[in-house]
């Protein structure tokens, strides 16, 4: 009987004295580096299309017009005509990468703080528009290009579910603060000069998550694959907000 309490007492105090070296094999600072691509909810290309319509670039053509005829030093009048153009193309998926750094409290719970770049999106056609001043009349090849790009840091809660000795899952959720960029420029082709060229930022703190498996290879270094979703990026009311998923792979030193 003595020999027993004493064997579960040795056990007990075995158990105590090895929570703590448990517990510290979790813990700790661990660095990440990660890259991916990335998709966008952005509006179909016949929906963009009808948004920068003949009607748009013709009213842009006017303008430059009406201030150039407003000037009474410059002579004759000035006209610009929009001619049509070809065909758009649109490129929704974009290129990703991010950093970060983690701290993992225990087994279980973690925070994460990095930055990410979320890539551009294009949207591009070309055209043709005539120039009528005096007796120069000819016709310019002009590009038409708008893009969207978002980036900023970002700080998240994430949770671990261990599975075996080397492999987790991994739920994160957290806030990404996006400062968001849309240009659209119109470009003489030959002189690569600017017709109009119009830029909208958007500082936002937008709402992110994702899941993720790692498989801890060493005691030092892990790869993690993970999907994530940010949340209405940009600014509705200034010009486009979408969704953006990503799929990354990254590494984690510890």
């Amino acid at each position: 009987m003595i020999n027993k309490t004493r064997l579960l007492a040795g056990l007990a105090l075995g158990c105590v004295l090895s929570a703590p070296a448990l517990a510290e094999e979790y813990s700790g600072f661990y660095f990440s580096v990660w890259g991916g691509g990335g998709m966008t909810d952005m509006p179909s290309r016949g929906d963009i299309d009808a948004t920068f319509d003949t009607n748009w670039v013709q009213g842009i053509l006017d303008n430059i017009a009406d201030d150039y005829n407003d000037n009474p030093t410059n002579p004759g009048t000035w006209t610009l005509t929009d001619l049509g153009r070809d065909p758009s193309s649109l490129d929704d998926t974009t290129s990703v990468w991010g950093a970060l750094v983690g701290y993992r409290f225990n087994k279980w719970v973690g925070m994460e703080i990095g930055y990410v770049n979320l890539g551009e999106v294009k949207y591009d056609f070309d055209g043709v528009l005539n120039s009528n001043l005096l007796t120069v009349n000819e016709n310019i090849d002009y590009a038409m290009g708008y893009r969207f790009s978002s980036a900023g840091p970002t700080a998240s809660v994430v949770a671990f579910v261990p599975v075996g000795q080397h492999f987790e899952f991994n739920g994160k959720a957290g806030i990404f603060l996006a400062d968001t960029r849309q240009t659209i420029r119109i470009t003489d082709v030959e002189f690569k000069e600017n017709f109009y060229h119009e830029r909208i930022d958007a500082s936002q703190t937008e709402l992110f998550a994702g899941i993720g498996a790692t498989w801890n290879a060493t005691p030092n270094l892990a790869i993690r694959v993970e999907y994530q979703k940010f949340f209405d990026v940009g600014d509705d009311d200034k010009a486009y907000e979408q969704d953006i998923d990503v799929i990354n792979v990254g590494v984690l030193f510890k």
